[in-house]
Formats: structure tokens, sequence, C-alpha cells
């Protein structure tokens, strides 16, 4: 399966998909973060159905984060889900929001790392209050690091709860599609950096390339976790092509994409089971989830890039950069990593 074909994509998108996962949450804390709209706020409302004690819905904003918590309560009949805010595209929110979390809540349970952007400018750069191009920051680093500063409460829930609690990186199989990067990326000092600085580029590429880094840091960051400890089982999983808002804002999508999309393409609800699935399914070989690329219920292989030498190599220095810009933001991060990862 290290090539996606568009027939392996059609069969993807127009055999069964299977039903929703479920499994009893009573006690357990989940955070979805990217959860107003779209695939996010379907698994929010999915897990909020299964007992959780809280569903954390994780919004940029305050009016459109609760007024999406408001219609959960409504359509569930349930008061189990509440409002957080953070903005991915903003480093300052996204440490403010791992700090106050860690200090609303006991255990972590669920986090499934679902806020996404494409580039909406077209084929110019624009860039975060941080000087990111914005895909770069919130897809990817943005995410990464709020994983990492969430370590300590999701081990520390493994350790006294005798539970495995779960990071579910939300990737896709459009990381298949990925050019490889060429050497004037791939011999820079900071590849992220470098995707980032670039002036032009094509969006949907860029997209692509963010999902590849997905896949990537879920890889890198399982193999760093004790396994012989109490740990978390970390993931990316692809949800399918989805009739969901991620290009909303762009104007530059064709005729031929709004046609795939209105041919091919499931609903959001449909896709969420997916999401589900990584964050709950598997139980019966739950090893074989750890650091997995997953879709249709199932793992997969990811694509040839992740498994090659150069993919390797790619996964490490990512990895690197990311705990390197993490640790100027936060010192936290720094200490996470010396004290509950591995130094590879």
């Amino acid at each position: 399966m290290g090539k996606y074909s568009p027939t392996t994509f059609l069969w993807d998108q127009l055999s069964y998909h299977s039903s929703v996962t479920r499994k009893d949450l009573t006690d357990q804390v989940v955070v979805v973060v990217g959860a107003n709209v779209g695939l996010g706020y379907e698994a929010a409302k999915h897990f909020a159905t299964m007992g959780a004690a809280r569903v954390i819905m994780a919004c940029r904003s305050k009016e459109r984060g609760a007024a999406a918590v408001e219609r959960l309560q409504k359509e569930t009949g349930l008061k189990n889900s509440e409002l957080m805010l953070v903005d991915l595209a903003d480093f300052s929110s996204t440490t403010h929001f791992a700090a106050e979390l860690e200090a609303r809540v006991d255990r972590l349970d669920l986090l499934v790392l679902n806020a996404g952007v494409t580039a909406q400018d077209g084929t110019k750069r624009t860039e975060t209050v941080n000087g990111w191009e914005p895909t770069i920051q919130v897809n990817v680093v943005s995410s990464s690091i709020l994983a990492i500063l969430l370590l300590p409460i999701m081990l520390r829930t493994s350790r006294e709860r005798y539970t495995i609690p779960r990071t579910v990186v939300v990737a896709s199989s459009v990381h298949f599609w990925a050019p490889p990067w060429n050497n004037e990326i791939f011999n820079q000092p900071g590849i992220l950096k470098a995707l980032s600085d670039q002036k032009e580029f094509d969006p949907f590429v860029r997209y692509e390339e963010s999902k590849l880094l997905n896949v990537l840091f879920a890889r890198a960051l399982n193999e760093r976790l004790r396994h012989t400890h109490p740990t978390v089982i970390v993931n990316s999983v692809d949800p399918g092509l989805c009739s969901t808002n991620l290009f909303r804002d762009e104007g530059r999508i064709t005729v031929g994409m709004r046609l795939m999309n209105a041919l091919f393409a499931v609903s959001a609800e449909v896709g969420s089971r997916e999401l589900v699935w990584a964050a709950l399914g598997g139980s019966e070989d739950a090893d074989a989830l750890r650091g997995a690329f997953v879709a249709r219920h199932t793992v997969r292989e990811p694509s040839d890039f992740v498994l090659s030498e150069r993919g390797r190599i790619a996964q490490d220095r990512t990895w690197r950069e990311i705990v390197a810009i993490g640790e100027r933001l936060d010192p936290r991060v720094s200490q996470i990593v010396k004290e509950y990862l591995l130094d590879l």
C-alpha cells in the first residue's frame, strides 16, 4: 500500500462505510481541536453520546465555538460538551491552551488534532502573527507542539487510570501525492522553515505536504514513547474526501474539483467515523496502531516516501525542528522531551 491510486481513492469513497465505533467513555475526558464544524464537530458529537464526562471542543472563534456547543447539546440532549479557545495560528494561544487545559482537567483520555487550514491567497504567501505560512504553522507546527505539551497529563492518566489514552492526528491519503522535496528544500537547516518561507507555492500541494508532515510527526512521536511504561497510542488518520468547509474561502477551486466533491465526497459525519475509529477502534491489536496511518477502519501502509531512507531522514529532522521551535516558545517542551521521551 505504498501507493494510492485513483482506483483506490474511488473505492474508498464509493464503497460501504462502516458504522460508528462505539465504546463506553464514562468518566473520560475528550478534547477535539477544531470542533466547531465539519469533521471535528461530528466526532465531538459521537464522543458526547458515548457517555464521556467532558467533551472539550477547542475552537478558534468564541462566537462560532459557543454556537457549536449549543447546537451539539441541543442535538444530543446532553450537557457534557464545553468550549475552550485556541488559535493554532498564534503560538502563544497554543501554549496557553495547553496550560489552561491541564489546570482545568485531572485526566485526558483522547486528543483529536483536527484543526486544519489551506492557503487562502492563491499561490502568494501569507503569514500568521508569528511570521509563519499558515498551513505549515496550523496544520503541522502548532498541532505537534500541542501534542507534546499534553503528553504529561495523558501519561499520568494512563498511569493512574490504567487506561491507554490516544492522540489522533488528522492526516489524509493526499500525503501519498505530495511531491518529494527537492534539495533546495531538503538541504536547508530547517525543512519546515524553508517550506514556510517559500514566496510562492501551489496551495493544494502545500496541503498535501502538511498532511505528509502529520504522518511523519505521528511516527516520530510514537518511536520516542517508552512502550514498556504507561503510555499513549499516537496515530494518524485519513477521513477521506468529505463535504466540509475546509476550502470554503478558496477561490481557486476548479470546476473539476467541485464536480469531484459533488460526485465522490462523503458527509462530514461519515468521515468523522474514521476519526472515532482511530481514537477507539482496533483494541484487539492495539500495538498495531502505534504510529500507524489508519484509513477505512484499518491500518494501512503509508506512502513510499514515508518508508524510504529519505523519508526517515525527513521524519527525524522535522521532529527535531518542531521540538526546537517548541523549546523557544515554552520551557515545558524541553522538560517533557527529556523526562518522557527517548533520545533517538
